[in-house]
């Protein structure tokens, strides 16, 4: 019985934010050469501020970091699976929120317009890995 079902793949959480972050280093490069430090800067914030939380809410969610990493998965694992996805989205959203709140707090030189252009790029660019690289 155990031989007729192929073995689960663990989801390409890391893969997507490697993407990403080259993706946002990149673009960051591009700014800093094209458009200045503040531009560059904001628009590295809003990347990191895409992408740290996101890799948290995967690992977590998927078991990968944390308790439970170890524990076999499956169907009868459903309640704690659940769990874990509720307790991953709180804490990437608790992650986001003090990032916003810390880099608005502290980083002086900024365009609020850059950070959020980019922050919203880079969540479109997630949204396209994951469509594209869900195991088949």
């Amino acid at each position: 019985m155990a031989g007729m079902f192929p073995p689960m793949r663990s989801p390409p959480v890391v893969k997507i934010s490697l993407i990403q972050l080259a993706v946002v280093l990149l673009a960051v490069l591009a700014l800093e050469l094209t458009l200045g430090r503040v531009i560059a800067l904001s628009a590295l914030l809003g990347g990191i501020l895409c992408v740290l939380p996101h890799l948290y809410f995967g690992l977590r969610a998927f078991e990968l970091l944390g308790p439970n990493r170890d524990k076999v998965r499956g169907a009868r694992a459903s309640q704690r699976a659940v769990g874990s996805f509720y307790r991953a989205e709180t804490g990437k959203f608790v992650m986001t929120l003090v990032g916003f709140a810390t880099v608005f707090a502290s980083v002086k030189t900024l365009n609020p317009a850059v950070l959020f252009i980019s922050y919203g790029l880079c969540v479109i660019l997630q949204w396209i890995l994951v469509a594209r690289l869900q195991p088949k």
